[in-house]
Order: C-alpha cells, then structure tokens, then sequence
C-alpha cells in the first residue's frame, strides 16, 4: 500500500497517520536541504591565547656549615619562563553538502525529489548496480522500489540526467534475484516476481515489466532497471553502467 501523493502530508499528521501503516519495512522521513544532503558545518574557531609568562626561579638555599664551617651563599635566581604560543584555529565541521564521497572517491550529485510521503535522490552517475545499492545505503536509503503506476511515471518524468534522453539509459531499481534466476525480489527482501516473461506477480505486487522481460537476453541478467524513455522494466547484466534512483521508507 502506498500513501496518495495528492493527500497532503500535513493533513496525514493532523490525523495521526504515518507510512508505517504501509507495511513497508522501517521508513522514516528523511529530513533533506535544497541540496539533498545534510546542513552545513560550524564557522572557524578563534585563535587560542597566547601563553603566561613563566614564574621565577626561587633562590637556592646554601647547606648548613659544619661545625666551625662558613654557610653557604644564596643560590642564584631562576630565569623568566618563555611566553606561550598561540593556540591553533578550531575547525567549526564540514559541510555535509560539499563532501559526499566516501573511501576517496569522487562525489556523486544527487538530486532530491519527494513523492507522497516518500524521499527520493536522483543520482546523476552511470555506476553499476552492486554500486548503486550500496551508495544508496551509504545514505541511509535503498534503491528505489516502485509499487504503483503513478509512482512508476513519476520517477520516469522526475528522473532527469546529463545526457540525452533519446539514448536508452536507463534508471537502476531495487529488483534483484539474490539467489534464483526468476525469483526476483525488492532489496528489502519482498518478493514480487516469479518466473521469465511468462511468470507472475507475487502477493499481489506491482510489476511492470516490457513485453518478453525479464529474459536473460545476453546472458546472466539478474538486476532491473528502467528505460528514461519509456516506463517499463528490463533484465540487465548487473555490471553494466547506469544511473540510479534511491528511496527513503
């Protein structure tokens, strides 16, 4: 089930509703900035005080004489101790928005979008799927599942990239077989195909496969992903190169 994306959200709250009731796994709204990332950092601390200068030396005591011996004179006065440094400037925190790679690669720009009650990040890179499943976590997200035609066709009008679209890029989606070819599953773990082209909807989900898809057609093809200029769903050899939509529920 999912929320109508016409049904205002504030009026969701006022009713005490939330996406839970769904039955989709963990959601929580995902708080984004105009920039689809977190907020920006504190400003540069101020530079440390300079330090005190040092105390004296106290003036050594002489030895007692011995016996019929002369005392012992004063010992001489300690020098000045130096003056400190200055402390160094304290860095106030990074901004989220301006460093979003991770292990030193280079930072993938993603786009924010909001569908119903649900967040979404459109990630303009051509990465394969293992990659764009895990960058999508790395947010605290998943790969995006799709569960109604509106909200099929709004991730394909939203879903706009660099390059062009009469090209047949296409948009990874959380549909994987983990382990059976045919078995294909959402990456929450919800099962929603079984079979080849001639298969069938599992519990009554959504699917919206092109005409003789899924179908193993060069091969191993065991991710999905939709065309951008069209709204239907294909088989593809995981490794091969597209872009990616990622979604918070």
């Amino acid at each position: 089930m999912r929320a109508d994306p016409r049904f205002p959200a504030l009026a969701l709250a006022l009713l005490g509703l939330s996406s839970g009731a769904c039955g989709r796994i963990g959601y929580d709204a995902l708080a984004l900035d105009a920039s689809g990332r977190g907020g920006v950092g504190g400003g540069v601390g101020g530079g440390g005080a300079g330090g005190t200068i040092g105390a004296g030396g106290a003036a050594a005591r002489g030895g007692n004489g011995g016996s019929g011996g002369v005392s012992g004179t004063g010992g001489a006065g300690g020098s000045g101790g130096g003056s400190g440094t200055g402390g160094g400037a304290i860095d106030g925190g990074v901004d989220a928005g301006a460093i979003d790679a991770r292990d030193g690669a280079a930072a993938i720009s993603c786009a924010p979008g909001i569908y119903g009650l649900h967040a979404y990040l459109f990630c303009d890179a051509l990465v394969d799927w293992a990659t764009a499943r895990s960058e999508c976590e790395a947010r605290a997200m998943r790969l995006v599942r799709i569960d109604d035609p509106l909200e099929n066709a709004w991730l394909q009008v939203t879903a706009i990239f660099s390059a062009s679209m009469f090209r047949r890029d296409a948009l990874w989606l959380g549909g994987y077989e983990p382990t059976v070819d045919g078995d294909w599953h959402w990456t929450d773990g919800a099962a929603f195909w079984l079979g080849a082209s001639n298969g069938m909807a599992v519990g009554g989900l959504y699917t919206n496969w092109d005409s003789h898809e899924p179908n193993n057609a060069v091969g191993a093809e065991a991710c999905m992903a939709m065309s951008l200029n069209g709204t239907t769903w294909s088989d593809w050899v995981c490794t091969t190169p597209h872009y990616f939509a990622c979604e918070k529920y």
